[in-house]
């Protein structure tokens, strides 16, 4: 017993030495100090660079560690950039961003350019916000690069100067910058690699983007399209991936995209828009668009609509004898609301596919703008009384947003109308968003699959 308290006293004495803590903190600080540079510049490139400079301070170990780091991102003014890159020693850069928090000017921007190009950097992100409305053209190292990989771009001109040169580009991000067609197709030749594309609320002059010689193009993402440019041809018959979003000014015309599986469409409409003149023709011209689109999608595999303007459109067009394409669709996806002028499109869509076999639902009790009545002097609420009557109007459906009773049975009568048009269904799944059913009410939905012809549909909420 008196050796076993001995040893005990022992282990005590040495927890409660403070001299053996102190060791211990050295050595972790020298465990850290004796870290190869790879996992110190791995650590550092977790924080924000102004404090990864800040370490220098911490010991000798430290003072030049920040300056081998594989990324530079840089949110500062002119001055701290170039004391910034006056330090800088790394050879390579993998990932360089540079957004400028003041006005600066063109050679000084260029040098910073410059000294990306000059690192061989492989990740690049530019903003040219500040710049106000001057013109800004790049440096012609710019356009030439064997290491760039990927390439996102900020309001920016793209007026390239010489010919472009980007080999092994991956994926180019341009966001509110000014297209052209000339300067689009220097770009596109010059990125023989390309695999992604996305041009985010960009304007120009661009008629026409064509990717026909893009044969490594897969995705092609296009948010939002300026006014100024009208509307724009895509050919794209190399894409397996289309988002494209736009808003009301000027829709995108799709001319090929005969290998596309994947699309994801949505069409916005400014809420004062309808009230202008000339909305009626424009009406025209929008349908006419949207109904030649779904038909350059007939054999994709899965299709998104977002939005619920472009639900609305095509029940217009039905209601003016017009038959939409059959479609191949195994996977569909709608964001709408259950108001009568939404409806009739969602079940001839439904009809339309009969390889179906997944349907996914964004449900939304928002009320949007009473497109049919607007564009063509039509009641939306009184065009398919007798057939959807079960479905409420649409000035009726925002008064239903705060009753769940209401909404669940709005739920069910949409579930029973979707069994009834889609024969090979095997899965439905419903984002019920704010929605909140009990128990008992979601058992009575999940019931509701047991309608279908083949009693195998599952249904799920989320």
């Amino acid at each position: 017993m008196a050796k076993r308290r001995g040893k005990r006293s022992r282990r005590q004495r040495r927890i409660l030495n403070p001299h053996r803590k102190i060791q211990q903190v050295i050595e972790g600080a020298d465990f850290i100090n004796s870290m190869p540079d790879e996992i110190l510049n791995h650590i550092l490139s977790f924080i924000p660079i102004d404090l990864a400079i800040r370490t220098s301070v911490l010991s000798r170990r430290w003072r030049h560690a920040w300056c081998e780091l594989p990324c530079l991102h840089l949110r500062t003014t002119a001055k701290g950039i170039d004391q910034t890159l006056l330090s800088y020693r790394r050879l390579k850069i993998m990932s360089f961003k540079l957004c400028v928090t003041h006005k600066v000017t063109e050679p000084q921007f260029n040098s910073w350019v410059e000294f990306a190009m000059s690192r061989n950097v492989g990740e690049l992100s530019l903003t040219g916000l500040f710049f106000y409305y001057e013109t800004y053209g790049f440096p012609d190292c710019f356009y030439l690069s064997s290491s760039l990989r990927q390439l996102n771009l900020v309001d920016f001109d793209m007026l390239p100067g010489c010919t472009v040169s980007w080999n092994f580009l991956r994926r180019l991000t341009l966001s509110s910058c000014s297209l052209y067609d000339e300067s689009i197709a220097n770009i596109l030749s010059g990125s023989p690699n390309l695999e992604t594309l996305q041009l985010f609320y960009c304007g120009g002059l661009l008629k026409r983007l064509d990717l026909s010689k893009s044969l490594s193009l897969r995705a092609l993402e296009i948010y939002g399209w300026s006014q100024r440019s009208g509307q724009m041809e895509i050919v794209a018959p190399h894409i397996h991936y289309l988002n494209l979003k736009n808003s009301d000014v000027a829709p995108c015309t799709l001319v090929d995209v005969s290998s596309l599986a994947d699309a994801i469409l949505c069409i916005g409409l400014n809420r004062y828009r309808p009230f202008k003149a000339g909305f009626q023709q424009y009406a025209d011209v929008l349908q006419t668009i949207v109904l030649k689109m779904l038909a350059k999608l007939q054999n994709v595999e899965r299709l998104t609509f977002c939005g619920g303007y472009l639900l609305q459109i095509l029940s217009l067009a039905m209601l003016c004898g017009v038959r939409l394409p059959k479609l191949k669709v195994q996977s569909l996806t709608v964001q709408t609301n259950f108001a009568r002028s939404f409806i009739p499109s969602i079940a001839r869509l439904l009809q339309n596919s009969p390889g179906l076999k997944k349907l996914e639902v964004h449900a939304t009790y928002v009320s949007y703008i009473k497109y049919l009545r607007i564009s063509q002097g039509l009641d939306s609420d009184t065009c398919w009384r007798s057939k959807h009557e079960v479905f409420p109007t649409t000035s009726r459906m925002y008064s239903m947003s705060d009753c769940n009773d209401a909404k669940m049975k709005l739920l069910g009568s949409f579930l029973r109308l979707v069994l009834r048009n889609a024969k090979r269904l095997e899965k439905i799944v419903v984002w019920l968003g704010d929605s909140y059913f009990s128990d008992e009410q979601m058992e009575r939905l999940l019931m509701v699959g047991t309608l279908s012809p083949n009693n195998n549909v599952s249904i799920e909420f989320k």
